[in-house]
């Protein structure tokens, strides 16, 4: 099949890891014998000039046969959510109207996130009647809803009715998704983890447990949603019953600074070790020689950085709080109540207690099996068997 991916936000040279599940999903399909492009629309505010005039990304790219077209787009008179709807739209558009004639014959859009991609692809759609699909992935339904205007709700609620699919990456989302969508009439096909570079390795010879979380640090509101305040309190606690564990933090940011104030207030700063920014390659570094996983985050759609962790043969602690409910069991983790910061400290203990009767062989191959390339590959090929929509598509490819 010819897919046109549409994102809602990708990498950039200035952040490389920014929605790597997207280009991995997209890097799988192309593997899986699809022909796959991407648009998107770089947009930007009054509020991000800076970053408009210093824009540096390629119009054209091609990799692992894989071609991207993008384009930064500037829209000054609205800075909220309608403005950046028309904006991004209008540039997808002018994108597929530029490069239609090297794309060629599409058969199916796809769109990660309603917002507003989806919004985009339904707008592309109407044009040239080609089916769309939206796989959304974002916490705005959870954590923002009273973020979402009367008028852009309406244009929410139309993408996801009108599109041939609708796709979440977590049992416990699309029940939040099914406001707008019957439950009934959602997939649900988590993200890709690419194996090749998340694996297990020898682990350096290390006396003390090490525990590692990554998020974004950038802003506060991503502190608290990743949970940063609760585990910092639990390893109050934790380490002054276990005192020969270290504790790692990677992901850059302006709010990292905040994280290290909290160290400085409790006392930890000498367990805890601010990584600072990572590429996708030190991520993995990083996890590989860790002894547990951990990020107590007050909401995941997914989490696809848990199973990252799974890749690499390690054991994870999350909370019950949507995406890991689906894959954390007994034999790869543990899942503890939301913002509870003495049941964190009592299962980083277990952990540290039972260590060894996790087995890294197991770890990984429930994650493969799920997860990989491959796996979400053949999801979304029989989801397209299964769709009226696509019958007549897929029996001619």
């Amino acid at each position: 099949m010819n897919i046109l991916i549409i994102p809602a936000f990708f990498r950039t040279k200035k952040n490389p890891t920014l929605g790597s599940f997207f280009w991995d999903q997209a890097l799988a399909l192309k593997r899986a014998g699809h022909k796959v492009t991407i648009l998107y629309s770089d947009t930007y505010s009054v509020k991000c000039i800076k970053d408009y005039m210093t824009y540096k990304e390629d119009s054209v790219s091609e990799e692992e046969g894989i071609m991207l077209y993008r384009r930064r787009f500037f829209c000054p008179l609205k800075h909220g959510m309608e403005g950046y709807r028309k904006t991004f739209a209008k540039g997808i558009l002018q994108l597929y109207k530029k490069y239609c004639a090297e794309i060629g014959c599409l058969d199916i859009i796809h769109a990660h996130c309603c917002v507003w991609a989806g919004y985009a692809a339904m707008c592309l759609s109407e044009k040239v009647n080609i089916p769309y699909i939206i796989t959304e992935h974002a916490t705005l339904f959870e954590l923002h809803k009273n973020q979402i205007s009367r008028v852009n709700d309406r244009y929410i609620r139309q993408a996801f009715e009108r599109a041939a699919k609708v796709i979440c990456v977590s049992r416990a989302f699309a029940k939040r998704i099914s406001e707008y969508r019957n439950l009934n009439d959602i997939e649900v096909i988590g993200n890709v983890v690419d194996f090749e570079q998340f694996k297990p390795c020898t682990q350096d010879a290390h006396k003390e447990m090490r525990f590692l979380t990554v998020c974004y640090m950038n802003t506060d509101d991503q502190l608290k949603k990743k949970g940063i305040d609760i585990l910092l309190k639990a390893w109050k606690d934790f380490s002054k019953k276990y005192n020969t564990a270290k504790l790692f933090i990677g992901g850059g940011g302006q709010a990292a600074q905040k994280a290290i104030e909290w160290c400085k207030e409790y006392d930890i700063l000498d367990s805890v070790s601010f990584l600072g920014s990572l590429n996708r390659s030190q991520v993995v570094s990083y996890m590989q020689q860790c002894d547990c996983f951990v990020l107590p985050s007050r909401y995941e759609t997914f989490g696809v950085v848990y199973v990252e962790a799974m890749a690499c043969g390690k054991p994870v602690i999350a909370v019950e709080n949507g995406g890991p409910d689906d894959f954390v069991k007994d034999f790869n983790g543990k899942l503890i109540e939301p913002e509870n910061a003495n049941a964190l400290t009592e299962a980083m203990l277990q952990m540290v207690e039972n260590r060894k009767n996790y087995n890294p062989q197991r770890i990984v191959a429930f994650a493969k099996e799920n997860f990989s390339g491959q796996a979400i590959a053949e999801q979304l090929g029989k989801m397209y068997k299964s769709n009226e929509f696509f019958k007549d598509i897929f029996q001619t490819n």
